[in-house]
């Protein structure tokens, strides 16, 4: 597994914060494009292999730093 590939923030916009500053002159409200899925079971099957990769991720981590007494 490669450490990394799972994340839990995959729905949304990465921005900074001048794109934070920006959004409050936005009076149209479509200043963010977040990420989207084809349909609602597409999406949920992204957020729940997420999830559980993230979990994997951790457990991974903690068992490889795990040295026994």
């Amino acid at each position: 597994m490669t450490m990394g590939k799972y994340k839990t923030d995959f729905l949304f916009q990465k921005n900074n914060a001048l794109v934070g500053a920006a959004s409050a002159f936005n009076l149209a409200g479509n200043f963010f494009d977040y990420n989207t899925s084809g349909t609602e079971n597409e999406a949920d099957m992204k957020a729940i292999e997420n999830d559980w990769g993230v979990v994997g991720q951790d457990l991974t981590k903690v068992i490889s730093s795990y040295e026994p007494k």
